[in-house]
């Protein structure tokens, strides 16, 4: 066997300049439509029992109550629902369906990282599996109705990473628009899996928080006390497109994609590394991609699940990613206000990271009274702080060891 050598240290060429967020879609727990956002910046949780719900009682989550399902999608399970919802407001907030964009070069890159878990249980439930229904609901779905819906023959595709989906979606989409594959990019992920099938497998894995009392403070990021996550239900959606068809259909600039970067660890199924060292390699390659130093960092949307190790192998990899520099970022994670949204959960994330830069405002880590000292960086505990945002990194971790990091920068003139 020929022996090859691999000593030269590889040349890592910036993305291009050229991907740009158009436009923004979201369901949270708290409500659906970006104006929902309101509740995250506030730090208000959204995390309660679902007692109510059947076959969760004793449960904790982060449930959407009163949801109407987008016209036509009545018959289709929640999850779509959710993503249809979502991507409807970003596609309609881009301005794109008067625009008169080819139809073939739109993409649409959305991820269900399970499936339709109740359309499937239905399914069960009839003692038979049926080819157009489990068809209905597989992981592809949610791409497929948009693209029909919207009346889009470009690509479609729906990458599963666990909860590094919705930010690996992002990552497909923006390299398709970088390669001249689609102009246009429908990008995001949707979850809805407050199901008893999901619940009980994360009980045994050992990684929800427990109430004890007060469900609403029960998920504490980067706490001394924190104990796991809670599940949530949503979707987050960004338009993506390239410099040629924003200026050429006059598309209002929300944020460049400037670099990102994808991998795995070693850590296990469900733990990261104990030293964030892939992570930290993930992040310092996405911002050296972008073209920034980490002291033009303004903000790091965290993975942040609450979890005792994660929480503290992430701010590791934040510590050796950013050197000095991580002392004057700003970190938080969301999930103490909206839960895990597990699949979906990058995906919203990036779309709170977004409307963060135009607002001026990191949102704050919700639940956040007694900082854990070992993480040792500056968490945004429990209120927003204002902020000029030029630059945020996201970083997402899935189960199985997958993991992204994303640097989106302020359009010109902005935050």
């Amino acid at each position: 066997m020929a022996s090859r050598s691999c000593s030269a240290k590889p040349v890592r060429a910036q993305h291009g300049p050229h991907v740009l967020v158009t436009g923004l879609g979201l369901v949270l727990p708290h409500g659906v439509g970006i104006r929902a956002a309101g509740a995250v910046f506030e730090g208000r949780s959204a995390v309660r029992h679902l007692g109510d719900l059947p076959g969760l009682a004793g449960a904790t989550g982060a449930a959407l109550g009163s949801f109407t399902p987008p016209a036509g999608t009545e018959d289709l399970d929640r999850a779509i629902q959710f993503a249809v919802a979502a991507a409807d407001e970003a596609w309609a907030g881009a301005g794109l369906a008067s625009a008169g964009v080819d139809p073939a070069r739109v993409a649409v890159v959305l991820s269900l990282s399970k499936g339709g878990i109740f359309a499937l249980a239905r399914q069960r439930e009839r003692q038979g599996v049926e080819a157009e229904p489990w068809l209905a609901a597989s992981p592809d779905a949610a791409a497929r109705v948009v693209a029909a819906r919207l009346g889009l023959r470009g690509p479609t595709c729906s990458p599963i990473t666990a909860c590094a989906s919705g930010g690996h979606a992002l990552v497909w989409a923006a390299r398709l628009i970088e390669r001249g594959a689609a102009e246009v990019a429908i990008v995001g992920a949707a979850e809805a899996s407050l199901h008893p099938l999901i619940l009980g497998s994360y009980r045994r894995m050992g990684v929800l928080a427990e109430a004890r009392g007060n469900p609403a403070a029960s998920v504490r990021p980067f706490s001394r006390t924190r104990r796991g996550f809670a599940v949530g239900e949503g979707a987050g959606v960004l338009v993506l497109e390239s410099a040629d068809s924003a200026r050429r259909c006059g598309a209002t600039v929300l944020a460049r994609v400037a670099g990102w970067a994808t991998g795995c660890h070693g850590g296990g199924l469900t733990r990261m590394e104990e030293g964030g060292e892939s992570l930290a390699r993930l992040a310092a390659d996405a911002m050296a991609r972008a073209g920034v130093a980490p002291s033009e960092v303004d903000y790091v949307s965290a993975h942040g699940t609450a979890t005792p190790d994660n929480d503290l192998a992430e701010a590791r990899a934040i510590r050796a990613a950013f050197g000095p520099a991580a002392d004057a970022v700003s970190v938080s994670s969301t999930k103490g206000a909206h839960g895990h949204l597990l699949g979906a959960a990058a995906a919203v994330e990036l779309v709170l990271a977004v409307l963060a830069m135009g607002r001026g405002e990191v949102p704050p880590t919700a639940n956040l009274t007694d900082p854990d000292p070992a993480i040792a960086l500056d968490c945004t505990p429990c209120a927003p702080r204002r902020r000029a945002i030029r630059c945020a990194l996201k970083l997402a971790s899935g189960f199985g060891g997958q993991a992204m990091a994303v640097c989106l920068a302020a359009p010109a003139g902005g935050s």
